[in-house]
């Protein structure tokens, strides 16, 4: 692989790495954690005694349900997608989930942005592998949230549970009834188109490096709309950081980006309908989350604060996608 001979010489990375999948610190001249995954493992950078003291990134298997499929996509389907992604070096050998890990090159100190360049530029990259066929994919990798489909099922069964949530948040009647009339009115329109999907592209997953934008973890690519990567990247929120808000003016530009790159590549489609369907998508989605916080609320799960402020940023979202659906219906 593209980097691994350049240092295979110099560095038996297996010989990095313990028998129970952890690093070896022994091997090492220092390490660092760089985040920790759902199951609790750390993605750590670590350095090595040679010549440069070369630094690398050390990601053990963090979902257990997506085993060797981010080396399947880097051997099958990163080759044909025009982006930059950090280059994977070693990976174990064994197909153990408790111990497999994998080794990619260290790009450095990157930046997680939520400012609206960084994502302009993450919106100019999505069309590059949502424009591939579909079947270049296996219909069986999934990802980490149910289809639009279950969820728009799992928002109308709890209809009661939102509405009084918008309401004990002060949203007004109006848009409380606008957005259980919308429920009502979705269609097949918003699972109409299918793509090849990175399936966790959110911010925390895109980095920026001399005004380039790198893609990390495709562990989850899978087939679904090509509403749920954009989603992603402006709406999704999540107890684990905060994300400033991204306004009605952002996030159109950003669409309209999606929009005229999609149509350089071939695409067909009118951008009002495109708009308009992206916003009861995400609509979904928000209300689905607010339920999802509530529940985890009464459990006394996760931080509290952090699920107060995860709250906040999607009762907001969910306000701003009610009011500028109506500008674009109107």
């Amino acid at each position: 692989m593209k980097g691994f001979d350049r240092y295979m010489d110099s560095i038996l990375f297996d010989q990095m790495v313990r028998q129970d999948g952890t690093l070896d610190s022994s091997k090492l001249v220092s390490r660092e954690t760089l985040y920790v995954g759902r199951n609790g493992k750390a993605v750590e950078r670590f350095v090595v005694e040679n010549d440069d003291h070369s630094s690398f990134i050390f990601k053990p298997l963090t979902n257990l349900e997506t085993i060797g499929r981010e080396m399947w996509v880097y051997e099958h389907l990163l080759p044909h997608i025009p982006v930059r992604y950090p280059n994977l070096l070693a990976q174990a050998k064994h197909r153990d989930a408790d111990r497999f890990w994998a080794i990619y090159e260290d790009l450095g100190p990157l930046q997680h942005r939520f400012d609206r360049d960084t994502l302009v530029k993450a919106a100019a990259a999505i069309p590059s592998w949502h424009q591939l066929p579909m079947d270049c994919l296996p219909a069986d990798f999934t990802g980490h949230t149910p289809k639009v489909d279950v969820v728009l099922n799992e928002v109308r069964e709890k209809s009661e549970l939102w509405q009084s949530i918008l309401e004990k948040r002060s949203v007004p009647a109006y848009l409380i009834d606008r957005a259980a009339r919308i429920l009502q009115q979705v269609d097949d329109e918003l699972q109409s188109e299918w793509t090849v999907s990175h399936g966790d592209y959110h911010p925390l997953n895109l980095s920026v490096r001399n005004d380039e934008i790198i893609i990390l973890d495709w562990e989850y690519v899978h087939l679904n709309s090509m509403y749920w990567d954009l989603y992603n990247l402006l709406d999704i929120t999540s107890p684990n950081y905060r994300r400033p808000e991204v306004n009605a003016s952002v996030r159109n530009e950003v669409l309209q980006v999606y929009y005229a790159r999609r149509l350089q590549l071939g695409w067909s489609s009118r951008f009002h309908t495109f708009q308009k369907n992206y916003y009861r998508y995400a609509l979904i989605h928000s209300l689905w989350i607010m339920t999802l916080i509530d529940k985890d609320l009464k459990a006394g799960k996760l931080d509290q604060d952090a699920l107060l402020e995860q709250q906040k940023e999607t009762l907001a979202i969910v306000t701003d996608l009610l009011l500028e659906e109506n500008e674009i219906r109107g």
